[in-house]
């Protein structure tokens, strides 16, 4: 083996080579057993850390023992079964609404100062067909001189008799036709 030289470890090298011995003497210092793989492992209950294990039965007298947090509700007037029972002139009274996934009676009403009311807003149509009028009455008024001197082939008559029709469409301009 001529002509090779020693490999020695720069100083770059040497604090990733001491991790890399230190996470090798520590995973074969634990040994840590996966009972189900692929599933994140929790910690026990506190119960279930102490020496002492509870049966069911204890564990339920223990709740059957804590006092009841939720309050009951009023019991509920009876409901009558027909309307016709009920005195003329009275509405009847819907069944109440039955609230899910809370305990708590619904929060109170909030007061809410009243919105002004605002006007509907006006519509821009008049706008809208009075600009359309004003972009083709002057291409309208050129085409009626042309025709009115003799100088419209037939296409261009019927294209002026169109756009004569689109004016009166959007309605009369400022000189009432």
């Amino acid at each position: 083996m001529v002509g090779m030289t020693p490999i020695r470890p720069s100083a770059a090298l040497l604090p990733i080579a001491a991790a890399l011995a230190a996470l090798s003497l520590g995973a074969c210092a634990t040994e840590t057993r996966d009972d189900m793989p692929g599933r994140a492992q929790a910690k026990p209950p506190v119960s279930a850390q102490s020496s002492e294990l509870k049966t069911l039965r204890q564990i339920q007298a223990e709740e059957n023992a804590r006092p009841s947090t939720a309050p009951q509700p009023p019991p509920a007037p009876p409901q009558k079964l027909s309307d016709a029972s009920q005195a003329p002139g009275q509405p009847p009274n819907p069944p109440p609404v039955r609230r899910r996934g809370s305990s708590s009676p619904p929060p109170p009403p909030i007061d809410q100062p009243a919105t002004p009311g605002l006007p509907a807003p006006g519509s821009t149509q008049g706008l809208t067909d009075r600009a359309k009028r004003d972009l083709m009455s002057p291409e309208v008024d050129r085409l009626r001189t042309e025709d009115a001197m003799g100088r419209l082939d037939p296409l261009q008559q019927r294209e002026l008799f169109r756009k004569q029709q689109d004016l009166r469409q959007y309605g009369p301009g400022p000189l009432g036709y």
